[in-house]
């Protein structure tokens, strides 16, 4: 996910996609059930901080927002003491002696300009190191007042959010312009474990709700945090496939409903599917990145890779590498210590089950296979059920033309029996394979006509590609859409 542009497309309300719902839908049983939660978000992402924090809040009426920092008036950090006392001037005294030989003496040895002066009250800290500012101070300003005249504490700040005014409120905090790392991690490590010394009920516990980026905490809070009291929730796999295809859907072009072939199982429907299904393929967990190429994109294989660096200048530079680690990372709610800086950077994600590097690497040099092994996804997904479909249809039109037993059709050209699963007679010869019914036509057991016998080879080599992990060219895909079509 990157920050939005206004030269980028829309994608939309983020807020409303599924896999986006989900993860707000976590965070906000945490906070029903009495626990702080701080919210992660790479540092480019940091623009919708705004509306996931409302999205966590929903309809709740019970908190308050921390007002930003230098918008809440803090104490001075020092004061003056009322009524000081004299203070050394830096001069000797003079004793009034009177007229004895001590006043010579003392004359003799200071001079006659030798006094007394006491000095002008200076200001001096105060001696309690742990006086309420910054954070502490802001947080305290949303509490009743205090009485007048009085110094509070971080203690005290503390002790009344925990025993004064323990009402379980929740606190919320945009982190994301914080400049001070240490603050921010005490605070989000003090209130929970003095909550849990209070023994509050969970409906009593004062509660935060911090969004943050990793520039703005400490790099080991995070893992210091996470526990049964507080959660600490990741950006990391919050996207999903039905995220990026919805993305993708609203920011196509609509097809021209006078196309021929428009509809339901037409070819143009068909061929739309197979370009969305690679977009998505492709971009993952990249949304502006899937809604550019949406509105670039001709559907046109081998065009793809043109068209997506074209799309990746305008939102990224091409990563000087591609992050690596175990698939098990892609599994876990955060990323991995070794890929922390890719992920706050914009480099990796986990999607889908799957650790996604950004697409830009898939146009460096030398990356073509890899955007190879994208597109046989998305064809494999998109046309091998259609392709079934069609082999199962193209049986029944021939199945009527053998000339020998269907007995006999099933023990030459049948699925095994073992594989059969003790389906009946027509379901086993429903069952024939595309390569089994064009050596069942060379043999002259089953009859095709000239548009059949086409279809069957068109079907077969597609079929052959996507078994061998390879998309299918422009012009075997449009062949293809041409026998898939009614």
């Amino acid at each position: 996910m990157t920050a939005p542009d206004s030269a980028k497309p829309d994608i939309r309300d983020l807020t409303s996609l599924p896999g986006v719902r989900r993860w707000v839908r976590r965070i906000a049983d945490d906070l029903a059930a009495g626990r702080t939660c701080l919210m992660m978000l790479p540092t480019g992402a940091s623009a919708h901080a705004e509306d996931l924090l409302s999205a966590v809040l929903g309809d709740r009426t019970h908190w308050q927002r921390i007002p930003a920092s230098g918008t809440a008036p803090e104490p001075d950090a020092y004061e003056a003491e009322d009524e000081p006392g004299p203070q050394w001037s830096g001069q000797p005294p003079v004793l009034d002696l009177g007229d004895t030989f001590l006043t010579d003496l003392m004359t003799a040895a200071f001079g006659t300009d030798a006094v007394l002066t006491p000095l002008s009250p200076r200001p001096r800290p105060r001696s309690t190191p742990d006086r309420v500012k910054g954070i502490e101070a802001r947080l305290d300003s949303l509490l009743p007042p205090r009485a007048p005249g009085s110094d509070p504490t971080t203690d005290d700040v503390y002790r009344r959010l925990t025993i004064d005014y323990a009402d379980g409120r929740t606190y919320v905090l945009n982190a994301t312009d914080e400049d001070d790392p240490d603050a921010l991690a005490r605070l989000l490590l003090r209130l929970p474990a003095t909550v849990k010394a209070a023994g509050l009920a969970p409906v009593q516990r004062p509660r935060l709700l911090v969004v943050a980026t990793p520039d703005r905490l400490p790099s080991t809070t995070p893992d210091q945090l996470a526990r049964d009291d507080v959660g600490v929730h990741w950006w990391w796999g919050a996207l999903g496939r039905l995220d990026t295809a919805s993305v993708t859907a609203v920011n196509r072009p609509l097809a021209s409903r006078a196309a021929v072939g428009y509809g339901p199982t037409g070819g143009t429907h068909i061929a739309e599917a197979v370009t969305q299904a690679s977009i998505v393929e492709v971009c993952g967990p990249h949304l502006v990145l899937a809604a550019t190429l949406a509105t670039l994109w001709d559907g046109r294989p081998e065009s793809l890779r043109a068209t997506l660096a074209t799309a990746c200048d305008t939102h990224l530079a091409i990563p000087g590498h591609q992050p690596t680690a175990h698939r098990a990372g892609a599994l876990a709610h955060q990323p991995p210590d070794a890929l922390r800086a890719e992920w706050n950077n914009g480099t990796i994600d986990a999607w889908d089950g799957h650790l996604r590097p950004h697409p830009a690497t898939l146009c460096a040099a030398g990356r073509s296979t890899e955007l190879h092994k994208l597109l046989w996804v998305a064809h494999s997904r998109t046309l091998l059920p259609l392709i079934d479909d069609a082999r199962e249809s193209l049986a029944a039109q021939v199945l009527p033309t053998a000339t020998v037993s269907n007995e006999q059709i099933l023990r030459l050209y049948g699925p095994d029996a073992d594989r059969a699963n003790n389906a009946d007679i027509s379901d086993r010869l429903h069952a024939i394979e595309l390569g089994q019914l064009l050596s069942a036509k060379s043999h002259g057991h089953l009859h095709f006509t000239t548009q059949q016998s086409a279809a069957l080879h068109t079907l077969r080599n597609a079929r052959n590609l996507l078994s061998h992990r390879r998309y299918l060219p422009g012009a075997t895909l449009d062949l293809l859409l041409t026998k898939l079509s009614p």
